[in-house]
């Protein structure tokens, strides 16, 4: 298979890393324009190597040369800063090219309207967002005690993710990264997106309406962006009703992420850095511990979409960009608002 990856910062690599080792031949070629990060390892420690030499990357100056070189590509990766995802997913569907994209899907609505379309057109073409955690043993545990309604009818739910947002790149000054910057589109809400999403996963049978939300900057970072968002939602399905509260920060140490679902029979605790899973019924108390190597996450998720297209499965519709559409319009209203 030809492998794409357009950018080669710690998510390029890592799934770089991640397809090199699944079973099959891979031709990989690539788009990078800074070559800024330096070659990672999967805990994203420098390390001393050259990518191009040990996995033959191919380089390209830009999406053109796959057309004037005649190149075949079975997949492509986007993994460049967020505010270039819609217009490189566009172009590479338009192209009849398989596409994975990061997640966000984008910064902004702009463009939304003509993926949309051709998403409507291209059936055939494979495509699959970014989102990990929905293959994460924590939420998947947690998908099938709400199906279960172990805890009985929802009433609050409370969603936390902090952590600094130095601690995400050791390699480098957080300043200049994209999650820091206006113009790439970073900020606290974008870049944490995957609360957004499994919100929306987990309660699907939900409709979900924004109550309230507010995101500012109130560390002193040196961001142009905000760096924290508390927002309240109400889910509602026929008589129905439960609250839901997100909060997300890019300063918080210890990180912190955890879920809590309040219902009438119980709680369910989570702790998805620790893997714990705590279920609270009457005076009953159940815990799961999970534990797993993080990057195999990752590694089944692009397990999954190469399989797809190898045997021309479907992609499942959780995991497509349409449902990545779902998040980031949720996620840009949530921009929008202040109070």
């Amino acid at each position: 298979m030809n492998i794409l990856i357009l950018g080669l910062g710690s998510i390029g690599q890592r799934h770089l890393r991640n397809i090199n080792k699944l079973n099959g031949k891979f031709n990989f070629f690539a788009v990078r324009k800074k070559f800024i990060t330096p070659a990672l390892d999967v805990k994203n420690k420098v390390i001393k190597t050259d990518l191009k030499k040990k996995y033959k990357i191919k380089y390209l100056k830009n999406l053109s040369q796959i057309l004037q070189n005649k190149i075949k590509i079975d997949a492509a990766f986007v993994c460049t800063p967020s505010n270039y995802h819609i217009e490189e997913a566009i172009w590479l569907l338009k192209n009849n090219i398989n596409t994975f994209v990061e997640k966000p899907l984008g910064s902004s609505f702009k463009k939304l309207s003509t993926l949309k379309r051709i998403l409507d057109k291209k059936t055939n073409i494979k495509n699959m967002m970014g989102y990990q955690l929905k293959f994460n043993p924590i939420i998947k545990k947690i998908s099938f005690l709400l199906k279960k309604k172990t805890i009985g009818k929802l009433n609050n739910i409370f969603v936390h993710h902090g952590e600094h947002i130095n601690d995400f790149h050791p390699y480098e000054n957080y300043r200049i990264s994209y999650a820091a910057r206006k113009d790439l589109g970073g900020g606290v809400i974008l870049c944490q997106i995957h609360e957004i999403d499994y919100i929306l996963h987990l309660f699907s049978n939900y409709k979900i309406k924004i109550l309230n939300s507010y995101h500012t900057r109130v560390s002193n970072l040196k961001i142009d962006v905000e760096d924290t968002v508390v927002s309240n939602f109400i889910l509602s399905r026929k008589s129905s009703k439960a609250i839901c509260t997100m909060h997300l920060n890019f300063f918080e140490r210890p990180k912190k992420r955890s879920i809590q679902i309040i219902g009438e029979k119980g709680k369910i605790d989570a702790d998805l850095n620790s893997g714990n899973i705590f279920i609270h019924r009457n005076s009953s108390k159940k815990m799961f511990k999970f534990k797993f190597d993080r990057n195999k996450i990752f590694k089944n998720q692009v397990k999954y979409f190469i399989d797809c297209i190898k045997n021309g499965k479907k992609i499942d519709k959780k995991y497509d960009l349409k449902n990545g559409i779902r998040s980031l319009e949720l996620a840009m209203k949530l921009k929008e608002k202040r109070k």
